[in-house]
């Protein structure tokens, strides 16, 4: 490794190109520099580059490709002449630099298919929240509004990942800052029927008194639809699908309608990875409509 080299940039050869550049850029873009010790262009180029894979820390690996020592390689992939830049994305060449070029014009070229640092600290939230890391998440979401206020999916994401973790009154507030726009996104929405759920429950006793309501009236379907709502906020979402399913499969009046939109929240609460949510949709789906 010279001098040059290190965690950003490396150097690969015709055994190691498909794990350097091809499998590698499944998880972050590789951004691939053909070039040769002749060519003084490319010698021009790769200090900006290697300048860039630097500061740019982690948002994409610079792999050099010297096409004298890997000429299979250059010939697979059409390098007709050098300096050559190819971003690799996804297994796949995205998008690519021919000759050589300043500073400002390879800075462009990388910000026209990096994601920004925010959409990166989005993208880390989002991971972390699908694995149920939701501290991790929470500070990922809140990174991500820092770095770029404008976006309303950060804010939408960060009061999910609160109401997640019962921080009610926080995830409210983001809510109503975004609703003091004129407007709320369908996310924003969903997130703004359950916090109007959770409030419901809570006036009204919670699952406990729910349940002992119902007891002493078990075909009265409102207190159904109040004790499954109530589970749904308890995060008994199985028996609180069970039962409003059982009030659509039986009622046609109003009450099969308030049954659909509380299981519709329920499943909100549940996420949109979740594999119970989706068995539940489908159930819902076959049973509604």
């Amino acid at each position: 490794m010279s001098d040059s080299e290190n965690a950003n940039i490396s150097s690969a050869t015709s055994e190691t190109f498909r794990t350097d550049v091809v499998e590698a850029s499944m998880q972050l873009p590789v951004v691939a520099d053909f070039w040769a010790d002749w060519c003084a262009p490319c010698r021009q180029l790769m200090p900006v580059l290697e300048k860039l894979a630097n500061e740019y820390a982690g948002r994409f690996r610079l792999v050099k490709i010297n096409v004298d020592e890997c000429p299979e390689i250059a010939g697979a992939i059409g390098v007709q002449s050098i300096p050559l830049v190819i971003a690799f994305i996804d297994g796949q060449p995205a998008t690519q630099l021919p000759g050589a070029h300043d500073e400002t014009a390879v800075r462009n070229w990388l910000d026209g298919f990096l994601p920004s640092p925010a959409v990166e600290a989005w993208n880390t939230g989002l991971a972390a929240e699908s694995e149920g890391r939701m501290d991790d998440a929470e500070s990922e979401f809140r990174k991500a509004m820092e770095l770029d206020t404008d976006k309303s999916e950060f804010a939408i994401a960060l009061a999910r990942v609160l109401l997640a973790q019962d921080r009610i009154q926080e995830s409210a507030e983001i809510i109503e800052k975004l609703e003091s726009r004129g407007f709320l996104e369908p996310d924003a929405e969903a997130l703004k029927d359950q916090l109007s759920l959770r409030s419901q429950v809570e006036d009204s006793g919670g699952t406990t008194r729910a349940r002992a309501e119902l007891a002493a009236d078990p075909e009265n379907r409102e207190l159904q639809i109040r004790l499954a709502e109530a589970l749904g906020v308890d995060k008994n979402f199985e028996e609180s699908c069970e039962l409003l399913l059982e009030v659509i499969r039986n009622d046609f009046g109003e009450q099969r309608n308030q049954a659909k939109d509380a299981m519709v929240a329920v499943l909100a609460m549940m996420g949109p990875k979740s594999e119970l949510a989706a068995t539940f949709r489908r159930q819902l789906s076959t049973a509604y409509y």
